[in-house]
């Protein structure tokens, strides 16, 4: 997954009201990501995404692999980042990866809960962070990468792109100026989106998408 950028240093004081309900904002993020997911079939992993490069089957992996870093990183305070460059490809090899990722989905809601707390803290490379920030930035990932998977869906003619929700979007705008100090290799420069625009589009727009016709994008 996507770690907490050098910028993010931890939360100051107009940061600590947000942060400190991080679970449910993970659980938020999960539980929209789970219900675009459980639509996808068999027959549609090989459908592009708005990632480059990356078909359906290898977004549900990567995925997958995000929350099962997050779930560790939370349960034993550390977080490494020097994954192989392959792990996008672990979900194919998984058995049915809507499954994997329900699993993964469960193991982490559980550490959650059991795990984050404001003393909490998970070294990201080196660098101590509050629990909290590294929950809040997967969270965001999480319903980032939802919204890929109900795009790439969407413009394949398999249904409407579902956004995120308009709750979800807001809290998670509100902390992306802290959590996304970066973008090279991880977001796409924004993408200009309507004044009228919801939540859920601005949020998208925000991290690179195009939520009107999505494109491919640089970042993951």
């Amino acid at each position: 997954m996507t770690g907490p950028q050098s910028g993010a240093t931890g939360p100051q004081s107009g940061a600590t009201s947000p942060l400190a309900s991080a679970t449910g904002l993970l659980a938020g993020a999960i539980s929209y990501a789970l219900s675009v997911c459980a639509l996808v079939r068999q027959g549609e992993m090989a459908l592009p995404t708005p990632c480059a490069e990356w078909d359906l089957s290898m977004l549900l992996g990567h995925l997958s692999d995000s929350m099962a870093d997050l779930e560790t990183a939370i349960r034993t305070g550390h977080l490494d980042l020097n994954w192989p460059a392959d792990r996008a490809d672990a979900g194919r090899a998984g058995g049915d990866p809507v499954e994997v990722l329900r699993d993964r989905a469960a193991q982490l809601l559980g550490a959650s809960y059991c795990y984050a707390g404001p003393e909490r803290l998970v070294a990201v490379g080196g660098l101590p962070l509050p629990a909290g920030l590294v929950a809040c930035t997967g969270a965001v990932e999480i319903a980032v990468h939802g919204w890929d998977v109900s795009a790439a869906r969407g413009r394949a003619g398999r249904g409407g792109t579902r956004p995120i929700p308009a709750a979800l979007a807001t809290r998670m705008l509100r902390l992306c100026p802290l959590l996304v100090a970066g973008r090279e290799g991880l977001f796409d420069v924004p993408v200009e989106v309507t004044a009228q625009a919801s939540p859920g589009d601005r949020l998208v727009g925000y991290l690179g998408r195009d939520p009107a016709t999505p494109p491919l994008v640089t970042g993951q």
